[in-house]
């Protein structure tokens, strides 16, 4: 590790250049890879203190009950009010850290959302899981500590896939020794018969 940039990229050394990394799709990946995790476990339920209620549009409560079953499988709990207002009583137990009530109310509406537009039930979970591992992601702009820079970096280490964030930017990039020596015009004509510098 070679340093933070902005506080937003962290710089390492590879065996063939320079690596840059962005910390917040680095986090995000760790984030998502332990949601799914967790959640592929037979996801346990954990109450919440409070029901935090939902006023859906008559489309959102129309598609909100085409997914109840599927919400329900995953370890929300939620039921149908008067009107069009639903209450989340429980969400699988995974979910406790990263979401507090607003955070829910957009998470679960986005699901509602996805679901319509996805292909199977899964990638609109999946979908869902992205968007709950940017909520705690440590973002741009944070100054990060050598220690916490270590272990994001060896969690992400161990990622199924360390090289992009669930939503698909790029979490590393790598610039190579050659294009670097190319930048700084290393091959410049003039050197030719110098030592190697």
């Amino acid at each position: 590790m070679l340093g933070q940039l902005y506080d937003t990229y962290l710089l390492a050394e590879a065996d063939d250049g320079l690596l840059l990394i962005d910390q917040h799709a680095a986090d995000e990946r760790v984030n998502y890879e332990r949601l799914q995790r967790a959640l592929g476990e037979s996801p346990t339920t954990q109450q919440l203190a409070e029901p935090v209620t939902l006023e859906l549009t008559a489309r959102e409560a129309a598609l909100f009950e085409r997914v109840a079953d599927d919400l329900s499988e995953i370890g929300f709990a939620a039921e149908q009010r008067e009107g069009r207002e639903i209450a989340v009583t429980a969400v699988p137990a995974v979910f406790e850290t990263t979401l507090d009530p607003t955070l829910l109310r957009d998470a679960l509406l986005e699901f509602v959302e996805s679901a319509e537009d996805a292909d199977t039930v899964a990638a609109a979970v999946d979908e869902l899981l992205a968007d709950l591992a940017c909520y705690p992601s440590v973002t741009g702009n944070t100054s990060l500590t050598e220690g916490s820079v270590v272990d994001l970096l060896a969690a992400l280490d161990d990622c199924e896939n360390p090289y992009a964030c669930p939503h698909g930017r790029p979490v590393v990039i790598e610039i190579s020794r050659e294009e670097i020596g190319e930048r700084f015009e290393r091959d410049y004509p003039g050197h030719s018969g110098r030592r190697e510098e």
